[in-house]
């Protein structure tokens, strides 16, 4: 009876979560995003020969390389000696980081695992295009060790793939001022030979690393219809791509830009943004430490741990997750600004991990102007910014029964509260238990909801 007991309380507490979830996101969930929809945080790690330039991940075209000298300028002086994966892993772990993606290919071409794909070559033809052949680094697999230590940190392994190729012979890299062109690609059968021989590398990729997720990038050469040179991937090559990628792994989630703007793949993904409200499915945005993706030796400004934690917790609390990026040097290792971002997360999400993980959006149509709200099964998370010199705060009335109100970091000590005018009015200490972000919890019966 004991067994029985315990396996239907589960299944019931796993069928409260689930229903919570749908109610709360106002769009169904499917089963393969649901760790991805509960874990809100993750890790982006643009690395590449890029990395060795230290000009950031977009020198090759803004910088007017040919391909002949950027391969053998940049990329064959590539040689990552002094990457850590255990370190990058612990600080993600450390950080409260669910998941991290990683570039296996980006716009530059150079594949950070030994492909066997023969058309990735450099231009000479004799060396594959890769960081075993090209490099001087021959004898680790990066992207493994990046997965054994997410494995051993119990965080989820996702790749980065950029659609578009500046190396590759199929294409040519447009250096000009138009920036709705990236590469026009060659007369067919260029284009399905090159598509055929992308397919392969993602096979390499899904079957030998099994990422979680497949990020994709360097879609804008997109349009709806038929393609053109400059304009060459079309609706119809992403939703090939997608059926072709979730035939090899029906768990694996694919993002929006196997091509973008036509409500393709498992989730949505601004850049560098916040959307003003909540999307109508899931939704990730991605955001750098500093103005760069890939390493930029010449980018110091950093953004401050408060101002990224406060942009997670608006993210969040419109349903949304939050992908940080780091850009690790030529070498390997990470700067000291971005180990010391990561680490004022860490101390953050150590005392209020609680109100990111497994909660949705607000409950509420209007933000108030000191904060956000986040929520789950039986709490409302009240996220306070601006805390209120006047020792009160006030939270829009729910329909469920109040049960008890604290401070997520002090949860022993009840707040007093009282309901009128359909507001709940929260006494609070006269200091900000937080310099970033003080949450006070709202304990609810069910999921909450406005009262209006």
């Amino acid at each position: 009876m004991k067994k029985i007991y315990s396996f239907a309380t589960a299944l019931l507490v796993i069928t409260l979560l689930f229903s919570a979830n749908k109610a709360a996101a106002q769009y169904p969930v499917p089963s393969k995003m649901d760790w991805w929809y509960q874990a809100r945080f993750g890790m982006f790690i643009h690395f590449g020969s890029y990395s060795e330039l230290g000009h950031g991940e977009w020198a090759f075209s803004n910088e007017k390389w040919t391909k002949a000298d950027y391969q053998s300028k940049v990329s064959s002086k590539f040689n990552p000696t002094s990457f850590n994966a255990g370190t990058i892993a612990h600080l993600a772990k450390k950080a409260g980081m669910k998941y991290i993606v990683i570039t296996a290919k980006h716009h530059e071409g150079f594949c950070m695992w030994k492909t066997a794909v023969q058309s990735f070559k450099d231009v000479t033809g004799t060396k594959l295009y890769d960081l075993p052949d090209f490099t001087e680094f021959k004898n680790r697999d990066i992207l493994q060790e990046l997965k054994d230590s997410c494995a051993a940190q119990g965080i989820k392994f996702c790749l980065y793939y950029s659609i578009l190729d500046w190396s590759h012979s199929s294409q040519t890299i447009y250096h000009g001022e138009n920036w709705n062109t990236y590469s026009t690609m060659a007369p067919d059968p260029a284009k399905a030979d090159y598509i055929r021989d992308m397919k392969a590398q993602l096979n390499e990729l899904v079957t030998k690393y099994h990422p979680a997720v497949l990020w994709f990038d360097g879609d804008w050469t997109y349009n709806a219809g038929q393609p053109t040179p400059t304009s060459w991937w079309t609706k119809s090559d992403g939703i090939d791509l997608y059926n072709y990628l979730t035939g090899l792994d029906p768990k694996l989630i694919v993002n929006e830009r196997v091509a973008r703007s036509f409500g393709l793949g498992d989730f949505e993904c601004p850049e560098q943004k916040v959307p003003e409200a909540p999307l109508g499915r899931q939704w990730e945005t991605c955001q750098t430490m500093n103005g760069s993706w890939g390493y930029n030796a010449t980018d110091e400004k950093y953004k401050s741990p408060k101002t990224l934690i406060q942009e997670m917790v608006k993210v969040v609390s419109r349903d949304g997750n939050y992908l940080l990026n780091i850009g690790p040097k030529g070498d390997g290792t990470i700067t000291d600004q971005t180990a010391s971002i990561l680490n004022g997360f860490g101390d953050w999400m150590k005392l209020n991990s609680e109100s990111i993980y497994g909660t949705t959006r607000s409950p509420f149509p209007a933000e108030p102007k000191w904060g956000f709200y986040t929520r789950k099964q039986g709490k409302l998370f009240v996220h306070v910014f601006t805390w209120p010199v006047d020792g009160q705060l006030l939270v829009p009335s729910l329909t469920n029964p109040i049960s008890k109100v604290y401070l997520l970091n002090h949860p022993t000590k009840t707040l007093k509260c009282t309901e009128s005018n359909g507001n709940i009015q929260i006494s609070i200490p006269p200091n900000a238990p937080d310099s970033i972000n003080s949450v006070i919890v709202i304990n609810v019966s069910g999921i909450p909801v406005a009262a209006r």
